[in-house]
């Protein structure tokens, strides 16, 4: 969701997301997180890993974890769409995360479907993001209780 919900405000959620390194990849390789809420970036493979946060908004962070099951803990502290991570030890090591002042947010599934429940009754813009292929929106409007379809098309 990228504009529409006005003033409102949203508790956020004390429940960590973990991003994993395993398999020398990043795991999930996209997700979602509110402001305020804890990230926590866990090595579960048995060699070096770091995870090198490049934001623009946020604070720049870079971490080694060398040693199997070591955690860190951290928190953005403003929206930033869409953040970076990297592993400065293994190139092909990345994720990114969309960083929300809200809970409305959302990552396909495999067969590219996303939902948004909950949404309350109003007019917003929904954005979709692609790391190779940039971003489209689109305007929906939602009437209490219904339910709206939309359907983005990326032309790689």
């Amino acid at each position: 969701m990228k504009d529409g919900l006005g003033n409102r405000t949203f508790p956020t959620p004390s429940q960590p997301v973990v991003l994993d390194q395993k398999g020398c990849h990043y795991t999930p390789h996209v997700f979602g997180i509110q402001v305020g809420q804890p990230l926590q970036i866990v090595n579960s493979d048995d060699t070096l890993h770091n995870i090198h946060g490049l934001p623009k908004a946020n604070k720049e962070f870079n971490q080694g974890q060398p040693i199997q099951g070591m955690k860190m803990t951290h928190t953005f502290s403003t929206k930033e769409v869409m953040v970076p991570f990297k592993c400065d030890v293994h190139g092909w090591m990345n994720a990114w995360v969309g960083v929300l002042d809200h809970p409305y947010y959302a990552v396909t599934s495999a067969d590219g479907s996303f939902s948004l429940k909950g949404l309350p009754p109003g007019t917003y813009t929904i954005e979709a993001w692609h790391e190779k292929l940039g971003t489209q929106t689109q305007t929906v409007t939602v009437a209490e209780k219904e339910s709206k379809d939309v359907q983005f098309t990326f032309k790689g």
